[in-house]
This record gives structure tokens, sequence and C-alpha cells, in this order.
């Protein structure tokens, strides 16, 4: 079952569209001046959290879900976004960021909602629905290596699924833009 937190995270989770839709748009240099301010902010309202009671109050009010000893899903993710945006070609950027993005809010969703059969603490249909959307991202975006973005596929579909402590917001971008790198798309 999804809880209505969930289906709000996941709300802001697509909300980050706005990146590489914007980067569609405009240049690498327009988004990481949006983009580097923002994570900054985040950053130290992130640190600060911990350490003072009065932005821990505040945290605890306007952010979802439970308070964890570690940096939240979003200062993670623009971390990625600035170390995606700098280090891939642009259509590489874009699909690792749109497979970020919409393949992991597939799983979360399809895995919370259908998914039963578990592995790792995860679901297998919630990774299958990840596989499958990242396969459409990687097959649809314009000048991609089919082959390199399948593989881009899978390898982002076993990083979402194996129990890694590094943050997937982290990990998945960075893993599928690699692959894509090296492997020619």
């Amino acid at each position: 079952m999804i809880s209505g937190v969930e289906i709000r995270r996941k709300i802001v989770h697509l909300a980050t569209l706005i990146v590489p839709v914007g980067y569609v748009m405009t240049s690498q240099e327009t988004v990481l001046v949006f983009v580097i301010p923002l994570f900054l902010g985040l950053l130290a309202v992130d640190v600060l959290r911990h350490f003072h009671p009065g932005m821990a109050s505040l945290f605890k009010r306007f952010f979802f879900g439970k308070e964890k000893p570690t940096l939240m899903g979003s200062t993670y993710f623009l971390f990625s976004t600035i170390l995606t945006l700098l280090l891939f070609p642009k259509p590489i950027a874009i699909a690792s960021l749109l497979i970020l993005i919409l393949s992991d809010t597939a799983a979360a969703l399809v895995g919370k909602g259908i998914g039963r059969i578990r592995i790792f603490g995860k679901t297998l249909e919630g990774s299958a629905a990840f596989f499958f959307v990242s396969l459409l991202i990687v097959w649809l975006y314009p000048n991609l290596n089919r082959f390199s973005g399948t593989l881009a596929a899978l390898g982002g579909t076993v990083i979402e699924l194996l129990p890694i402590r590094l943050n997937d917001n982290l990990s998945i971008p960075l893993v599928t833009g690699a692959i894509m790198l090296f492997g020619g798309a």
C-alpha cells in the first residue's frame, strides 16, 4: 500500500524534472547557477538540523518523514546533479537524471503498490519498473547509443536494488552516466 507521505515525496521527486528539462532548454552554466546555491543552502539546513534545536524543529514541521542521522535525499540529489552536469556530456547527463527521477519514482510506486517478491528489502516488481522506465528513457532520448543505454539501465537497476550504503540519489546518475560514457553513448 502506498502511503500519503510516499505519494507526497514522489510528487516532490517528480518536481525535480525541472532540472533536466531546464538543461534541455538552456546551458550547463545556467542550470549550475541555480543548482549550486540551492545545494549549498539545503546542505546548510541539512547539517544545521543535526546541531541546532530550532532548525531541527523547523525541519520536522516542513519536511516529510522521520528524522534520520544522514543527509536528506534532496541534498544527495542536488550534489549528484552538480557532479552529473560537470562529468558527462549533455545527452548522458540529462538521461542519467531522467533515470534517477522517473525510474526511481516508478520503482517506488510499483514496488509499494503491487510489489510482492522481496529481494534485499526491495521488490522484484519495483526493480522491473525501474528497468523498463530506464530502457524507455535511453531508447527514446536522442543521441544515445542504445547498447550502452541498455547496459546503463541494467546497471542503474542493480544499483537501485542492491543494499549498498551510498544514497541512490547519488549513485544512480553517476553509475548510469559512467556506463553510457564509457560504453560509447
